[in-house]
């Protein structure tokens, strides 16, 4: 399978599709914003005219989508378009209901389906770097493998059809949490007097450590480049955290399962977008606690 269809080439869509394109995938894509194909004219990245031109043009369809109900939307059309020499992934967040319900539904018609949400943000899709939560068969697992392996470095069969989703809304819920616990310490830390640089190498250095301190420190000028760096511009926006929380509360409820921090957590972030920083990378937390 040398060609891809990429539906969704935002901020993350548009690092995933450069990768393959480099790695000798043969790529079109389409999008409602036709502006985001000005960044891909170096790319070999084709503009398709619609949905129906590019499920017949390519054999793997992937989206990258906002929300449920366009991921929804979506799938009804690449599943009316499409046959059963197709395979359709999501490396959307959403809902495990609305990826349950799409993936049923093409699946009905014979086609074979993969729910692959990412974690590492815009930094990991233009690296490569990402990881993919995969839920599906695991024959059509091994049959894709090598385009999670371009754009990732990590690619995880989580279970069946919408384990991927519901390995992703549990990974946010934590991060989320974790990236508030990293901004309290280091507040302490300054208002103690002490170095913060320091205190990095003692947090990514014992037990404290984290991701959100090691590969996403919230602090400029401290441990790897990060959306602190540029004044929290990029990365993944406050506003998605805030849906994915929403998500992972949700799932909570219909489980029966208490999260009283992710509660928490979630009515901070809420507060951020309300406050108008939902564009900015969700570790501005740190500033605003």
């Amino acid at each position: 399978m040398q060609k891809v269809g990429f539906i969704g080439l935002g901020n993350m869509g548009k690092g995933m599709a450069q990768n393959l394109s480099k790695n000798n995938i043969q790529i079109s894509g389409f999008d409602v914003d036709k502006t985001v194909f000005n960044n891909l004219k170096d790319n070999k990245i084709k503009q398709e005219k619609s949905l129906e031109t590019l499920v017949k043009n390519n054999e793997v369809l992937i989206t990258m989508l906002p929300d449920g109900p366009i991921v929804k939307n979506v799938w009804e059309q690449l599943i009316n378009h499409s046959d059963q020499d197709n395979i359709l992934i999501d490396c959307s967040t959403i809902d495990v209901e609305t990826s349950m319900y799409v993936q049923k539904l093409a699946n009905s018609e014979g086609i074979k389906t993969l729910d692959a949400p990412v974690s590492g943000g815009v930094m990991g899709a233009d690296s490569g770097t990402l990881t993919f939560m995969v839920g599906g068969n695991f024959d059509t697992y091994s049959s894709c493998k090598y385009l999670f392996d371009i754009m990732g470095k990590n690619s995880i069969l989580c279970g069946e059809n919408g384990a991927g989703q519901s390995a992703k809304i549990c990974n946010n819920m934590l991060l989320a949490s974790t990236m508030i616990a990293v901004g309290e310490s280091f507040n302490l830390a300054k208002n103690l007097g002490l170095n913060l640089e320091k205190l990095f190498e003692v947090l990514s250095t014992s037990s404290g450590s984290c991701w959100a301190i090691n590969n996403y420190c919230p602090y400029k000028g401290i441990g790897p480049d990060s959306p602190a760096d540029k004044n929290y511009d990029g990365g993944f926006a406050t506003s998605l955290m805030n849906k994915d929380l929403s998500l992972a509360i949700s799932a909570a409820k219909s489980t029966d399962t208490k999260v009283n921090y992710a509660l928490q957590s979630q009515h901070s972030y809420a507060k951020l977008v309300a406050d108008g920083h939902g564009n900015l990378d969700f570790s501005c937390i740190v500033e605003k606690l």
